[in-house]
């Protein structure tokens, strides 16, 4: 089967290396060009293959000689070279432009989607912070057939990888790769016997996840502290975690929660030693691993810098 690949990032990569192992021919290399143009093209491409040419779709295109599309616009001029090359089906994921009739009508089987989270729940671009703020303790990987709306179509199957309270959103993204990546030739095969079968979702239980609000990293203490111990996670390896101590903005990039109550106002300092506890609006949490950018980058708490029992957090 001729299979157009249109992707991006880990998940990308992760269903495009085992389709070139497999019987399927990976004709084209999708790619979203609304933001990678001209000689910013050029020099990423020429930095995915001389840097990371096992690791990055365009890599991976240069070393099997498959023509990579950029794609700014879904007209029949900008899908012509796609058209010529003739795909049984497009296989997406991470893919940033929206497909509409005119490309989803262009394979001679069609599209297939494959979606980081067990649809129809947190559908949207973001499932994986969602997964976390919501306490869930299972997400997976959906193989959909695409229609016009957002991860909306009949499931062709899913798979499911248990979600720990020791998670950030880039574990729970690297576990859907590594298991879209077991699963896409099966699926691939399935599709090239069978055709486009899949079972309707249940539109009734979807729910839809948007990019996640930076505001939201600023730490409100009359929150339980499940509840901001789960946002920490979610800032853990991007803007961080964050709450004011002497004027100063304190970065967090490890907390623990109690069930203990919280017998002090929300954001009093409870202990201060190796970590600090801190009461909230439910239980308590303590703050395990925390930096401070001013006067100097350093450890928080330090011994120019450590609050005392019954001050405040801001």
């Amino acid at each position: 089967m001729r299979i157009a690949i249109a992707g991006s990032g880990r998940l990308g990569w992760s269903l495009m290396a085992p389709l070139l192992e497999s019987n399927h021919e990976v004709v084209a290399v999708l790619q979203d060009g609304r933001r990678t143009r001209g000689f910013k093209r050029r020099v990423t491409a020429a930095q995915s293959v001389a840097l990371a040419a096992h690791s990055t779709m365009i890599g991976l295109a240069a070393r099997n000689r498959i023509p990579v599309l950029w794609l700014e616009r879904l007209t029949e001029e900008s899908l012509a070279p796609l058209r010529a090359l003739a795909p049984d089906v497009i296989l997406v994921g991470g893919f940033g432009i929206i497909f509409k009739p005119i490309i989803l009508s262009l394979p001679k089987i069609g599209c297939v989607n494959c979606h980081s989270s067990l649809l129809p729940r947190h559908r949207g671009p973001n499932p994986f912070a969602a997964v976390i703020l919501q306490g869930e303790t299972e997400s997976g990987v959906t193989f959909h057939i695409m229609d016009e709306d957002i991860d909306t179509g009949d499931i062709i199957a899913q798979y499911a990888y248990p979600v720990t309270d020791s998670d950030t959103p880039t574990s729970v993204y690297n576990n859907a790769c590594a298991l879209a990546g077991k699963h896409a030739v099966d699926i691939m095969d399935r599709v090239a016997r069978e055709g486009l079968r899949g079972i309707p979702q249940n539109h009734a239980a979807a729910t839809y996840d948007k990019q996640i609000d930076p505001a939201l990293s600023k730490i409100d203490w009359t929150q339980p502290a499940v509840r901001i111990e789960r946002i920490v996670r979610v800032f853990k390896h991007g803007t961080l975690a964050r709450f004011m101590f002497h004027g100063r903005e304190i970065l967090v990039s490890m907390a623990k929660a109690n069930r203990e109550p919280a017998e002090a106002p929300p954001g009093t300092v409870l202990a201060s030693g190796r970590w600090v506890r801190v009461a909230t609006g439910e239980g308590t949490i303590d703050i395990v691993i925390a930096y401070q950018l001013r006067p100097i980058p350093w450890i928080w708490p330090s011994r120019w810098s450590r609050p005392i029992a019954g001050e405040r957090l801001g």
